[in-house]
């Protein structure tokens, strides 16, 4: 059931995450930003350019599903941050990077991001604990750890519901 003033998530591109990041997408084998192998029984693909700016740590957040209701992001001044999903389709939600204390809840929006797919958000950028798109599911993530606080802070103008689009899986 779609609630009334939801985000709902569409699945992420990269025109549509261009304010946030960039997205790589390993599924294929055209991608410009990925270089292509292939031997006996395999193969493979791995992005040009290092995935962030750093020598990032790995880490994995066991995430709830969707539906949920956005109430804090947290942002990183210091670091980008790459998040890329196990097996499962989860969802990131975002508002852009800002100088103000916090995000406002009418700039959030949610992207859908599919096993193969890596987003990395630029430093600044607002965003919220990834869900599972239809339930709990892991996912991992890459960014410069030890920089300091990242505090987690109230959405500015009270919490929003994020959703997948109806009958959507991928």
């Amino acid at each position: 059931m779609n609630v009334p003033d939801a985000v709902v998530a569409q699945p992420v591109t990269p025109e549509n995450f261009a304010l946030y990041g960039k997205v790589y997408d390993l599924t294929g084998d055209a991608e410009s930003t990925v270089i292509w192998t292939a031997g006996d029984g395999w193969d493979d693909g791995f992005t040009r350019a290092p995935l962030i700016d750093g020598a990032g740590h790995l880490g994995i957040t066991r995430g709830g599903g969707a539906p949920w209701s956005c109430a804090a992001m947290e942002r990183h001044p210091g670091t980008e941050e790459a998040i890329f999903c196990a097996a499962e389709p989860v969802i990131l939600a975002v508002a852009p990077a800002s100088v103000a204390g916090a995000p406002h809840r009418d700039d959030i929006e949610a992207f859908v991001i599919a096993p193969g797919q890596a987003v990395v958000m630029h430093r600044n950028v607002w965003h919220d604990a990834c869900r599972g798109l239809s339930g709990p599911a892991p996912y991992y993530w890459m960014a410069v750890c030890g920089l300091g606080e990242s505090p987690w802070v109230p959405v500015e103008g009270g919490p929003r519901q994020v959703q997948a689009a109806q009958g959507r899986r991928l």
